[in-house]
């Protein structure tokens, strides 16, 4: 009996090479998302504690400067936010290519199966009718 072979093996195999490529540089939008996440919630502990500490403060100079420091917080807080929204877009363009990816992994894989199935149906009858011929020729 010879072995099954896949004749888009090597289209599949391709497939499959796009579709990891496709998982890692979706883990490396995600991963760059977060990052972006982080340095916002970082800038929102920053604040937090300023305010604990401007509160505190009697002296008209501290609350100058950390008013500036609000100012500067806030600036910062805009650039991540506009950031963050641009990692959000490459995040789900790269998440619809990983999608696409396994969509057409997928159909290969669903058309080698069947072709594998079909195989092995063809090769189990080509097998019982051997059998009928050699039981056959042994009665005649």
């Amino acid at each position: 009996m010879k072995r099954f072979n896949f004749s888009l093996q090597k289209v599949l195999d391709f497939r499959e090479f796009e579709k990891k490529q496709a998982e890692a540089e979706l883990g490396k939008a995600v991963a760059e998302e977060t990052k972006i996440q982080n340095t916002l919630d970082m800038i929102a502990q920053a604040h937090a504690s300023t305010v604990r500490t401007a509160d505190e403060t009697k002296d008209v100079g501290g609350l100058m400067a950390a008013q500036n420091y609000f100012r500067l917080l806030n600036q910062q807080k805009e650039e991540a936010l506009m950031n963050l929204a641009q990692a959000q877009v490459i995040t789900e363009e790269k998440r619809e290519a990983m999608r696409e990816a396994m969509k057409n992994c997928k159909v290969l894989e669903n058309l080698r199966d069947k072709r594998k199935s079909a195989w092995k149906k063809e090769n189990l009858k080509a097998e019982e009718n051997e059998i009928d011929d050699i039981v056959t020729a042994k009665w005649n």
